[in-house]
């Protein structure tokens, strides 16, 4: 396993700040609809976002090498795309869910976004992307404690890179992040850098 340390005590003059403006400024936030009708999706697609709120701000600043602060999963439903992913203070509260694209990346959710692709997915997208329909049916919640040990409750990354792991691909390549005096936390987790960064990923779009 290869794991990166993060500074985080050079960053806690801005982190602090940071969380505070966007405590300020996430309540006002108005929804603006989006168009992504020309995304050339595929399932087991990784969809990401740089959110809005306190809680990205500090995934953001902890996650040193990362330009985003959130992921979840592209799956077909029906005869349309959609993202399932896991994150705290959406309805329905601290559970998984599925969104459209015009969802995800409302305006008042994300500042920028992307969709990276394995550049050798197959057979390992669509069988991770049925693996995580499946654990959106179970009703997965939000793992508040971030504990990577635990596969009754996930955060974010953890989710997307256990649904590959069931389809047999490690979408981490063994990478993950040390955090060390960080505010509440401590240990070793899985960001969105972590995954996106790897080279057998390759970006398929970006806003």
């Amino acid at each position: 396993m290869i794991v990166y340390e993060t500074d985080v005590e050079l960053m806690m003059n801005r982190v602090i700040p940071a969380i505070a403006f966007s405590l300020l400024v996430s309540c006002s936030c108005q929804s603006e609809k989006r168009d992504f009708q020309s995304v050339a999706f595929t399932e087991g697609d990784l969809a990401f976002r740089k959110g809005k709120g306190a809680k990205s701000e500090a995934v953001f600043y902890a996650d040193t090498s990362g330009i985003y602060s959130h992921t979840g999963i592209v799956v077909r439903q029906g005869a349309t795309f959609r993202i399932v992913h896991i994150t705290p203070g959406e309805q329905p509260k601290d559970s998984i869910k599925s969104d459209s694209p015009e969802e995800f990346w409302a305006s008042g959710k994300a500042e920028h976004g992307a969709v990276y692709r394995l550049k050798d997915a197959s057979p390992y997208a669509a069988a991770a992307a049925k693996q995580a329909l499946r654990i959106l049916q179970k009703g997965m919640m939000f793992d508040n404690d971030y504990d990577l040990n635990d596969s009754t409750k996930m955060y974010c990354t953890e989710f997307v890179w256990y649904a590959y792991k069931l389809a047999g691909k490690d979408i981490t390549f063994g990478k993950r992040s040390e955090l060390k005096n960080f505010p509440m936390y401590s240990g070793i987790y899985i960001f969105p850098s972590d995954i996106y960064r790897n080279d057998e990923f390759q970006l398929v779009y970006k806003f």
